[in-house]
């Protein structure tokens, strides 16, 4: 599995995931807006990877029931909302769950890698759902955490 953060021109999302399912595999791409950390979309991988080899899983594909986990939400059509890129999106997660040329994927989605869009921050947390008390109970460090927390409900809500 392989993790990058990436920065591209607004443009249609439509036109990306066309990119997506034409280089086939397990492959996903996120709102980077949405993520709140590496280890989130680690944690969402691992859950994804055990549902899918223990037959629990709600998606037909490894890459929809990443989503599932990424987003924290039970339902696909919710998880790919929240998650999934818009036409506006310019930060980007990609996700290569199967292996595969990070590099060569960046390019044909007309991305630059850019890590950094991965990191955590308060309006991430915010967005993902965190509320404010959550929040400012706990330093920002712990806080990203509760996002795990949300990743690994989805056992129970499912």
């Amino acid at each position: 599995m392989e993790i990058v953060g990436a920065r591209g021109a607004a443009s249609s999302a439509e036109d990306r995931l066309a990119v997506v399912r034409r280089l086939g595999g397990d492959l996903q791409i996120l709102d980077a807006r949405f993520v709140c950390g590496r280890d989130h979309l680690v944690s969402a991988a691992e859950h994804a990877e055990r549902a899918m080899r223990e037959g629990m899983n709600v998606a037909k594909s490894l890459a929809v029931e990443f989503v599932l986990y990424a987003s924290g939400e039970r339902q696909i059509a919710e998880a790919l909302t929240k998650m999934g890129i818009r036409d506006e999106t310019t930060e980007f997660a990609v996700v290569l769950l199967g292996g595969g040329d990070a590099a060569a994927v960046l390019h044909a989605l007309g991305l630059t890698r850019d890590d950094a869009v991965l990191a955590s921050s308060r309006q991430k947390l915010a967005a993902f759902g965190i509320t404010d008390v959550e929040i400012g109970s706990l330093s920002e460090e712990q806080a990203a955490d509760l996002v795990l927390e949300r990743v690994a409900l989805v056992d129970v809500l499912k």
